[in-house]
């Protein structure tokens, strides 16, 4: 809008003066210098233009002379605006230095025309006025915005938006709204600032906006503090948002200890608006607990917090303080459940409060958000336990146990988990005591309505072997299989949840009795035609399948062979650089035994790995698609139970000489004894039966993991599959650093989605997006080892209509760097593990820092 109504005054100009050819533009406070290049540019896109531009600009050497020059060469029907950075009166004398005298241009205030607004000399607010802008009536608002001349905030706001069209400028235009629209979003600019002091403020000035930035933080936050460099600019105002976030989350207190250094009144509320952003922004709260740590030394409030009640998230050391406080009450209230309820009702708001506020931090003050997760646990607890009197039938309460594996089962493990790495062993114990008021009950009455139906069946939970029969080794086509011991449901929902752009369904099925891997994993193999036969030897259990022994994996893998497929161990398919078409269109991979193997070693070491496990078959689920199988599986033989070792339940007789086999959690006896267990038929051998103690009771002593028995985390197993269509193709993405070389503990990363059709092309294919894992990493002694704050990489998603993302990734403080120093960032597909580029961005650290 600005620019055509500056070409169209000229241009008006002109044609009430027909034999004008030189137009005189004077401009003594250079208010439109920075307009000129766009209007320049406007004049160049118009054919023909009314008239050139011709800039007096000594620097350039294009002075008097020049400018009489440009005229003189071109035709007489051509027309000129000279613009003069000066006052008129240079046309008669110089300036008090006796310079800038424009006497050769006199004669064009007769032959030509100077421009006037209702006949005085214009200034830009005159102008912008005149051209439809709707500014401030009152003088002294008016002088806020054109005092200052080229560097006035009307002058920067009317070059930054000329080419805006009439409908930007609707609306008074006020010292605030042109600030905040020069500046942008003053929170995001404040963030952008802390995290890269020296090159933020270098952009402002190259802008000319330092005052105009400064003065919007003065206004909005009140504060006063000469910008007298960026860093200690930024280090009064981190004081000033702690201080006074802290005085608002205590209630204001009389006796603040530093009252002088809180903003005016009406100002507070901005302080906790910003802080609360740049707290829970995870790109920015890095960036707060750097500064934090310069300037929390000098705000020690532990004394005087001490006996108050606040809740204020700037101050780590008020955090601690807390953290202390409230897990002193938990731990007193942890030895009865009705203490415990009543603990979480008094914090439950403060512990939800504290967890918002730390999410984002990569070193969290405390292990809140455990304290959260295991309220929300007794919850689902208190829930499904609630449930179990409305149930009647055995399947009403498997269904009941599957709906809740993965709110339970998976919540409890990893309860568990927290509670061993934040050393909070009275969290375990809580956990531990929540599980079994509802899995104790679960089970005892399951069992009995189990044992009482007399077969094994379960409505809606077909036996693992029919089903696996019909879903993979009855289908054709390209797929994988991974072979999976002693995976539960819950984790199977994990898996799940990891695997983002990919259908994932869980087929809920029955184990076969007993839930012991010889027979779990017998069970899951393509029986249908075989000669299937039972020995037991050496009270171990041998299922025979045309006479092989399946209790071996060789003899399992030959059969497989047979069938068609490929077999490969699992950490041969996870070093496979890449397929080069060497496995087969059935692959079945074999997964390890590690579960099992650490159940039975030590729970507390199970525990720790449930999620490595997750991740590692998520990864290799993903590395397969990638490799062109579109429909993966995930089965497993069993599953397992979890008790709190200082509470199993008792034994329950089995006398050994009853038995073939014996046990902890079943006993193989003949089918006509008449004993005093319950029994369940077995499959495979109408001879036996097999004996199961009620609920989770054992037969012989164990330890807090265990299988082989009836109970539903036992039976109920899962059949993960993952689909992805071979046709999706990925936005390609190119990334780019400002410099390889750094000269701070950041990095400043832009990802820009890419076509991967060529230019021309018509794509078969929908490009989708991507989930992206950014770290950076230093290489020693062959070792990768994260940089950054978190200790893990950054994921960020991306589509194809993203346009840029910018990504700042932070350096953990305890890193020290030294001149020199290699570092690589590594920017991976979270999904197929595709690095771009190939080969990752090489840095070099600039400086010791």
């Amino acid at each position: 809008m600005i620019l055509a109504a500056l070409i169209d005054e000229f241009a008006r100009r002109f044609q009430h003066e027909k034999r004008a050819r030189v137009c005189l533009w004077f401009d003594e406070k250079c208010e439109f210098d920075a307009i000129l290049p766009k209007l320049q540019q406007q004049l160049a896109s118009v054919q023909p233009a009314p008239f050139a531009l011709l800039q007096y600009q000594q620097s350039a050497f294009h002075g008097q002379i020049w400018l009489k020059d440009q005229v003189r060469r071109c035709p007489a029907d051509h027309r000129f605006v000279l613009y003069l950075p000066l006052a008129e009166d240079r046309l008669d004398s110089p300036d008090s230095n006796g310079e800038y005298h424009l006497e050769l241009l006199a004669e064009y205030r007769l032959t030509g025309i100077t421009w006037r607004l209702n006949g005085k000399q214009p200034t830009l607010f005159s102008f912008l006025r005149q051209a439809g802008v709707d500014l401030p009536e009152n003088p002294a608002e008016q002088r806020r915005l054109y005092d200052g001349g080229r560097n006035s905030l009307l002058a920067k706001y009317a070059a930054k938006f000329a080419e805006r069209p009439a409908s930007f400028w609707n609306g008074t235009l006020t010292e605030d709204r042109a600030q905040e629209q020069l500046i942008g979003d003053l929170e995001k600019t404040v963030l952008d600032l802390a995290a890269a002091p020296e090159a933020e403020w270098k952009a402002l000035e190259a802008k000319g906006l330092v005052t105009e930035f400064t003065g919007m933080v003065r206004d909005r936050y009140g504060f006063h503090a000469p910008a007298a460099g960026p860093s200690v600019w930024l280090r009064g105002l981190v004081e000033m948002l702690a201080l006074t976030e802290t005085y608002l989350g205590y209630g204001e207190p009389t006796d603040f200890p530093f009252p002088d250094r809180l903003p005016p009144i009406p100002l507070r509320e901005y302080h906790r608006q910003l802080l609360g952003r740049w707290l829970k922004d995870a790109d920015s709260r890095p960036v707060w607990e750097r500064w934090i740590r310069e300037v929390e030394p000098h705000l020690d409030l532990s004394e005087w917090a001490t006996g108050k009640q606040g809740l204020s998230f700037a101050l780590p050391h008020l955090v601690a303080f807390r953290w202390r406080r409230t897990l002193g009450e938990f731990e007193k209230a942890a030895d009865r459940a009705s203490a415990t309820g009543e603990f979480f009702e008094r914090h439950r708001a403060t512990i939800r409060r504290e967890v918002e506020f730390g999410k984002a931090n990569p070193s969290p003050v405390g292990a809140w958000a455990l304290l959260a997760r295991l309220d929300s646990f007794l919850s689902s607890c208190n829930d499904a336990a609630g449930q179990l009197e409305g149930a009647s039938t055995a399947d009403e309460l498997a269904r009941l146990f599957a709906a809740e594996a993965a709110r339970i089962e998976g919540q409890h493990v990893h309860l568990r988990s927290g509670a061993m790495s934040q050393g909070l062993p009275s969290i375990g114990k809580v956990a531990d005591r929540a599980y079994a008021n509802y899995t104790n009950p679960l089970n005892e009455k399951f069992f009995g309505l189990y044992a009482a139906q007399g077969s094994c069946e379960l409505a809606g939970f077909e036996l693992v072997t029919t089903h696996l029969q019909r879903e993979v080794w009855g289908r054709s086509g390209r797929r994988a299989v991974i072979i999976g011991d002693a995976l539960r449901l819950d984790a199977a929902f994990a898996i799940q949840d990891s695997l983002k752009g990919h259908e994932v369904e869980i087929h809920t099925v029955r184990a076969m009795l007993p839930t012991v891997t010889p027979v779990g994993m017998t069970a899951m193999l393509p029986l249908k035609g075989v000669r299937l036969t039972f020995e037991v030897e050496g009270n171990n259990l041998h299922p025979q399948v045309n006479g092989k022994d399946a209790a071996l994996r060789a003899n399992r893998v030959a059969l497989l062979r047979a069938f068609g497929a490929d077999c490969r161990e699992i950490e041969e398919v996870e070093n496979t650089p890449a397929p080069a078409g060497a496995f087969g269109g059935l692959l079945v991979v074999f997964g390890h035994e590690e579960v099992d193997q650490f159940g039975h070693g030590s729970a507390e070491t199970l525990i720790r790995h449930v999620d490595r496990e997750v991740e590692r078959l998520a990864l290799l689920i993903r590395r397969l698609h990638r490799w062109g199988y579109p429909e993966v599986h995930v089965v497993t033989d069993h599953g397992f139970i979890l008790l709190d070792e200082e509470k199993l339940p008792p034994l329950v007789p089995c006398n050994k000489d009853w038995c073939y086999v014996r046990k902890e959690r079943f006993a193989l006896v003949p089918a006509n004894a008449d004993l005093p267990l319950v029994t369940f038929p077995f499959a495979w051998d109408a001879s036996m039966r097999v004996a199961l103690p009620p609920g989770l009771a054992f037969f012989m002593a164990e330890k807090s993991f265990s299988h082989g028995g009836g109970a539903l985390q036992e039976i109920l197993i899962p059949h993960l599959i993952s689909r992805m269509e071979a046709q999706q193709k990925r936005v390609g993405v190119e990334v780019s650093v400002a410099s390889a070389e750094l000269l701070r503990s950041a990095l400043k990363v832009v990802l820009r989605p890419k076509a991967q059709t060529g230019a021309g092309q018509m794509s078969l294919f929908v490009e989708i997006g991507r989930t992206l894992l950014l770290d950076v990493v230093r290489i020693a002694s062959g070792e990768r080892k994260s940089v950054l704050a978190t200790g893990r990489p950054k994921d960020v998603r991306i589509e194809g209509d993203s346009g840029d993302v910018t990504v700042n990734l932070f350096f953990h403080t305890a890193e020290s760097f030294r001149r020199g120093d290699a570092l690589e960032l590594d920017v991976r597909d979270a999904d197929t593990l595709e690095q771009f580029p190939p080969g990752g961005v090489k840095l070099t650290v600039g400086r010791d820092m």
